[in-house]
């Protein structure tokens, strides 16, 4: 193409260059000739305010692509969330479940509450396994369950531990408790297993230790106790021995004396006093001591029930002994007609003894019976409460209603006797 005719080269404007803003593209003149341009279509909106990735292509050369290219959708988020709502749900069922385990373990590992009764022997076979003493003590109900006891001997490195028989098992025992008596080791085979349990009378007591002993008898024993020859810190000077030999399981040689065996119940017992602080006695309950053995004995004879209704007992009595009032304990009634147990009549009820608490106000002379750990330690650490009646109401298992209402007591005592409790 020819320039103009009034061209002049020497007064050519400077061509000016406008800066390009972000993102703008060039448009190229069109050429003369050339095909109009297509339209151009809009690219689609996303309405999301986060900008879309770039993803490279092969060929690129790593740097990305074009804005033209296509557009990246960012992914939806219902699925993330669903898997998070599963995922949170069964982390928290997993944290149950594992409490649950845990829980039920550890009641195994320990039951809750105190040991049951002694069991009366356990013997362990020479060449017994850990497995097979598992399963032995699991069959005395010693321990629930063999299988878990077997891994915690294990974790504990516990054992081995020597063939014979043990006595000091008790049922429903800890774990750390079994292994303490196997620890002890077996009775030696020439001693003589001696068993006392609690709420025995005194007199019941020594015709048990000559009838299980064979080398003394009930004279030496009664001899024994009132020569001086055994001693108790507790027991005042010239009181009954009633309540001042601890029931339990002891092991004795076959020469063993009255003197010996008696004494070492005495021993035991003051051990159990020393260990429930009965020597502070009168600063932590304003009595002595005497009397709150005297106390443990009637709860020991009132109740079979669980240990939190000795407690109960034992500060149902203390409220009506600071009122002034009889305590109306029937094991006392009996115990003062020389009878263990049974059915009091109308007869014996107004019968005058020292121990009948029906009849006459404060505590009976004397203890009524051993009293064993936990009704010792009921009597000098009652309960909480202003109870000043029970009553049976129940059997099986054994429970009493507690009240300080004298109508409610009545109430609850004849829908009893309806119901053939008593």
């Amino acid at each position: 193409m020819n320039p103009p005719d009034d061209f002049d080269p020497e007064h050519v404007p400077p061509v000016v260059r406008r800066p390009r803003r972000d993102g703008a593209q060039v448009r190229r003149p069109a050429r003369v000739g050339a095909a109009p341009a297509r339209p151009r279509v809009a690219r689609r909106a996303v309405a999301d305010p986060e900008p879309p990735r770039e993803v490279g292509t092969a060929g690129s050369g790593g740097g990305g692509h074009e804005d033209d290219d296509y557009v990246v959708l960012p992914p939806s988020s219902n699925g993330a969330r669903r898997l998070l709502a599963v995922g949170g749900t069964l982390v928290l069922v997993a944290g149950v479940l594992i409490g649950a385990v845990l829980i039920w373990a550890s009641r195994q590992v320990d039951p809750p509450g105190e040991p049951g009764e002694v069991v009366a022997e356990v013997v362990i076979p020479e060449g017994s396994s850990t497995e097979s003493i598992a399963r032995i003590l699991e069959e005395a109900e010693v321990i629930s369950n063999a299988r878990l006891f077997r891994y915690y001997v294990g974790w504990k490195d516990a054992g081995p531990w020597e063939a014979g028989t043990y006595i000091d098992f008790r049922r429903s025992s800890s774990f750390d408790q079994a292994i303490e008596v196997l620890d002890g080791g077996p009775v030696p085979p020439a001693a003589t297993v001696v068993r006392i349990v609690e709420g025995r009378r005194l007199e019941d007591a020594l015709r048990e230790i000559a009838e299980q002993m064979e080398t003394v008898t009930v004279e030496q024993l009664e001899e024994a106790l009132a020569s001086g020859a055994v001693t108790s810190r507790y027991r005042p000077a010239d009181a009954s021995w009633e309540g001042f030999l601890f029931p339990d399981t002891y092991q004795f040689s076959d020469d063993a004396t009255a003197v010996d065996v008696l004494q070492t119940m005495a021993s035991k017992m003051d051990s159990v006093l020393d260990e429930l602080d009965y020597d502070k006695a009168e600063t932590l309950q304003g009595r002595t001591a005497y009397e709150l053995v005297t106390i443990a004995s009637l709860i020991e004879k009132e109740t079979g029930a669980p240990e939190e209704e000795r407690g109960m007992i034992s500060r149902t009595i203390s409220n009506r002994l600071d009122a002034g009032e009889t305590l109306g304990v029937d094991a006392s009634v009996l115990y003062g007609l020389g009878r263990a147990d049974g059915q009091l009549t109308r007869s014996d009820l107004d019968t005058d003894t020292p121990y009948n608490t029906r009849l006459h106000a404060g505590l009976p002379p004397t203890p009524i019976a051993l009293p064993g750990r936990a009704s010792l330690a009921a009597a000098i650490s009652p309960t909480e409460g202003d109870w000043k009646y029970y009553v049976l109401v129940s059997n099986d298992p054994p429970r009493h209603f507690f009240t300080d209402s004298y109508q409610e007591f009545l109430d609850a005592k004849e829908d009893a006797q309806r119901r053939g409790v008593f």
